[in-house]
Formats: C-alpha cells, sequence, structure tokens
C-alpha cells in the first residue's frame, strides 16, 4: 500500500500515485458512467429501467457505456434464457468500493448548493 501522504516529499511515490489515479479515472470517466454506476449502486438494474434514470442518454451511448465499464470489471451483465429475453446489470465488488465516495460527492453538492443559495446577490 502507498503512503498517499508521501507524493509531497518522494517524487517516485507522485509518479505511481499518478499513475493508479490515472487509471481509475480513465475507467470512470465519461458523460455517464458514473451515474450508471450510482444507479447500480442501488441495485439490479434492467436495461430499459438504466434509460429511464437517465434521462438525455441514447440507447447507442447507454449501450457504449455499460459495454466499457463490463469490459473494465465495473459491472455484471447477467443474461437470463427466457422469451423475451432478459438482462440485467449489477456493480461489481470492485464498483461497490465506490459507494462510499459516491455519498461523499451527494454530501459534498448538498453542502455546495446550501452555500451556493446563501451568497449574498451581486445586484
Amino acid at each position: 500500500m502507498i503512503d498517499i501522504n508521501a507524493v509531497r516529499t518522494d517524487p517516485e511515490v507522485a509518479k505511481v500515485v499518478q499513475a493508479a489515479f490515472r487509471r481509475a479515472v480513465g475507467m470512470i470517466n465519461g458523460r455517464w458512467k458514473l451515474e450508471i454506476l450510482w444507479l447500480l449502486s442501488q441495485g439490479v438494474h434492467r436495461f430499459g429501467e438504466l434509460k429511464r434514470g437517465l434521462p438525455g442518454i441514447t440507447q447507442h451511448m447507454l449501450t457504449a457505456q455499460l459495454r466499457g465499464l463490463e469490459k473494465d470489471g465495473l459491472i455484471k451483465r447477467t443474461i437470463y434464457a427466457e422469451v423475451p429475453p432478459r438482462v440485467e446489470y449489477e456493480i461489481t465488488p470492485a464498483a461497490r468500493r465506490l459507494r462510499p465516495i459516491f455519498v461523499e460527492i451527494v454530501k459534498w453538492a448538498e453542502e455546495r448548493a446550501v452555500e451556493h443559495t446563501q451568497q449574498p446577490s451581486l445586484e
């Protein structure tokens, strides 16, 4: 385990940490990936449920984002042999570790909203 605090004093540690951060951001970077992971952190969803939960996303874009997340091992797709076919998506244990980060992002956004409404008007 890398001592994240050593980033300021050790250039080699800084390189390793930056590379790890870049890899992580590469996996979750994209207009919709974090929102998809947030929805799936709430439970298993089918494609149509995800599409309804992401107003403005196209079917093509949702498919592409889901494929990328699956390729990176952040979601699991299960296909059931039924008629009509049923496909469900869920987060993997690796992505489940992001949930506390999502909670902190929500708290941060709520705090920012409150701060923004309390700022004096420039008018």
